[in-house]
């Protein structure tokens, strides 16, 4: 097979790929609910249409900067070392911290790195998160100090349905999910 067949053949997978990406993506919805005392909210926007407004919300300079973490800020380049080494580490809680407050850990299981936290303080919240380890890695991938949204959600579409983060809390629950319903079940 010559050359330019080969070219071919290849742009033509690409795209065929491509496609395949965009109507994958296309059928997924974000939801997220929050459920409060006497009040709900419920989002449920197709995937495809958070990733085109991505774009917009960086270029007005709305990108993150910084992770404020229990009373401290960590920037982006500070997050993106910490996550170099559990990335290329192997599975384990490497985060556990407990004090009267709270319980906080902060691990890597399989494909996900796993946030969980129990609030011991009278309005208590139990928090876990669930985060696909390519999203946080696209999430990170920008050069700058800021997160790359974009990159994050491409990856979302591409890992398909699944839970992202629950909280539960004596005044709230908030639940953010992916899956292929334009409603929440």
């Amino acid at each position: 097979m010559n050359g330019k067949k080969l070219l071919g053949m290849a742009l033509l997978a690409a795209g065929l790929a491509t496609t395949a990406q965009r109507a994958a993506a296309a059928d997924l919805w974000l939801h997220i609910d929050v459920n409060g005392k006497g009040e709900q909210a419920n989002v449920n926007p197709p995937l495809s249409m958070v990733r085109s407004m991505a774009p917009m919300l960086e270029e007005k300079g709305h990108g993150a900067k910084r992770l404020r973490v229990r009373d401290k800020d960590l920037s982006v380049s500070e997050l993106r070392q910490a996550w170099r080494e559990i990335e290329n580490g192997p599975d384990a809680n490497y985060v556990t911290v407990r004090d009267r407050d709270s319980d906080v850990r902060i691990g890597k299981q399989g494909d996900y790195l796993r946030l969980k936290v129990k609030d011991h303080g009278p309005n208590g919240e139990d928090v876990e998160m669930k985060l696909p380890l390519e999203l946080v890695a696209a999430l990170l991938s920008s050069d700058g100090d800021e997160l790359n949204f974009v990159a994050a959600l491409e990856a979302l579409a591409r890992r398909g349905e699944g839970e992202l983060l629950t909280v539960n809390g004596n005044e709230e629950t908030v639940r953010i999910w992916v899956d292929s319903h334009s409603e929440r079940r």
